[in-house]
Formats: C-alpha cells, sequence, structure tokens
C-alpha cells in the first residue's frame, strides 16, 4: 500500500518542497503522511469539477500545482474546496514554486515543447534565479532563424495548446531572435528580460501597464494566458509519480479554466 509520504517523498526528490519561495505555501496541505495514497489524481487546481471527478474514482490523494490553500485561513466553511476534501478523506499535495523551477519542472518542459517549433538552439539559460545551485524562474534562449512576432504567436497557440494568445503590437516590425519565457503569471519579470536583451517575453496573465512597459523597452510581449503556460503540470506530476512508483494508480486531469472566451485565432 502506497501512503501519501511515499507520493511527497517522489515529489520531493525531482522538486525539493526546501526551494520554495518564502511567500509560497507548498507541501502536504490537507491530510496526514500515513494516509492511504493508492489512487492519485494531478492536476493544475483543486476545482469543484476536480474533486468531484477524485469522488467518482475514488481518489484519495489530489497533487496540484496550485496550493489550496495560499493565505492562512480563519475558517472552513462548508462550500470551500478544503472542507471538501477534508470530509471525503482526500490528501492534498501541492507543489507550486519548487515545480516552477525545477529542472524537470514546468519551465524546462515547456522548453522542450517549444525548442523545434521555434528553432531554439544550444541550452536556455535561467532568467531569474533563485536557489542556490543556479535554479530559477523562465530561461532565455536564441532562435536559429529571426522569428516575426505573429509567426511566434502562431506557434505557441498551437504546442503550447492555448485557446488564444495576445501579443502587443508596438514592436511587430522587429523581428525576434531571442526569447525570453515563464510560466504562470510573469510580467514583472519584462524588464529582467530586457536588460538580457530579450526581444520578446511570452508569460500569462500580463497587466495593462506591463503592455505600456513593453512599448517603452522595445520588447514584443506575449500573453498565453496563466492556464495556457501550466496546464501541462499535470502530466508531468502523473509521469514523476508513475516513475518512482510503477504499480501506481495515477492519472492526470489538466483541470478547467473559471472562465470561458472566444476560443481560436490570434488577438492582436
Amino acid at each position: 500500500m502506497l501512503t501519501v509520504k511515499n507520493i511527497y517523498e517522489a515529489i520531493d526528490a525531482f522538486a525539493p518542497f526546501v526551494s520554495q519561495e518564502t511567500w509560497d505555501n507548498s507541501g502536504l496541505l490537507v491530510g496526514s503522511m500515513d494516509m492511504p495514497a493508492d489512487r492519485i489524481l494531478t492536476t493544475l487546481d483543486i476545482s469543484a469539477t476536480v474533486i468531484e471527478e477524485a469522488k467518482c474514482r475514488g481518489v484519495q490523494l489530489i497533487v496540484s500545482h496550485h496550493p489550496v490553500i495560499f493565505t492562512p485561513l480563519k475558517n472552513i466553511l462548508q462550500n470551500s474546496p478544503v472542507y471538501a476534501l477534508a470530509t471525503n478523506g482526500i490528501a492534498a499535495i501541492c507543489v507550486h514554486t519548487p515545480l516552477d523551477i525545477a529542472p524537470e519542472g514546468l519551465n524546462a518542459y515547456a522548453y522542450t515543447k517549444l525548442k523545434l517549433p521555434l528553432e531554439l538552439k544550444g541550452n536556455p539559460t535561467v532568467l531569474e534565479p533563485t536557489w542556490t545551485d543556479g535554479r530559477g524562474f523562465g530561461w532565455i534562449a536564441d532562435c536559429c532563424t529571426a522569428l516575426e512576432p505573429q509567426t511566434l504567436a502562431e506557434r505557441l497557440e498551437e504546442y503550447l495548446g492555448c485557446s488564444s494568445v495576445r501579443y502587443s503590437s508596438v514592436a511587430s516590425h522587429r523581428k525576434i531572435r531571442r526569447i525570453g519565457y515563464c510560466s504562470g503569471a510573469g510580467g514583472s519579470m519584462l524588464e529582467l528580460a530586457a536588460q538580457q536583451d530579450c526581444d520578446a517575453f511570452i508569460t500569462g496573465d500580463i497587466k495593462h501597464d506591463r503592455w505600456y512597459a513593453a512599448e517603452f523597452l522595445g520588447v514584443t510581449l506575449f500573453d498565453c494566458g496563466h492556464f495556457g503556460t501550466e496546464q501541462m503540470a499535470a502530466e508531468i506530476l502523473c509521469k514523476k509519480i508513475q516513475e518512482a512508483y510503477e504499480n501506481a494508480d495515477v492519472f492526470s486531469m489538466p483541470g478547467d479554466m473559471p472562465f470561458r472566451g472566444i476560443a481560436g485565432g490570434v488577438e492582436k
């Protein structure tokens, strides 16, 4: 019988929980280490849909990227995910920033998906090192062939599986040779990408002011959405748990976006 501790240690081996940022809340957030974990679900977010699927499948442990508890709780109400997990005997491990910066984590996985379609050459460098061994958030890589902004947007949409990609038009005349990338909401790293001579910066959840900052910096900015840049988290976690325990009954569920929009096409 597998336990929550077994799965925790398997994750810790490739994405050490000690490497999380000080503001993060990764680790075992619901349940106990000695609870059984013979059936496991991996996902991006612990949503109502995910919990219902877990209940239907008899899941004992959910492993997610985004923390189900992020700020201190003053109460646990009946219509909350933490209440739903606890009352159904489902444990939750959340792997947030450790998965972002892991050598086989989110940003590294995105590089492997984009290397061929974007014609990236050599090995990427870390955009923002944050850990003692040089690990950190995002990456920088050079293209073998300069890309038009619209071409880059179309390839991002196809190979990341985004419903749409927004990009800035102010620098659309400038061909792209060096790319900066960070999964999730990395808009605050725009200046860092510019300092390292990136022609383009790809991330998600870009706020209004960041588009104007990109204009002054001469960087073409691409917004693939938070979900679009991180939906592969479920697949990564599932694969790593399966590698550690070949007989583990584990399946992935990318999750569901909490909103809907017009799908398809490149938004400008």
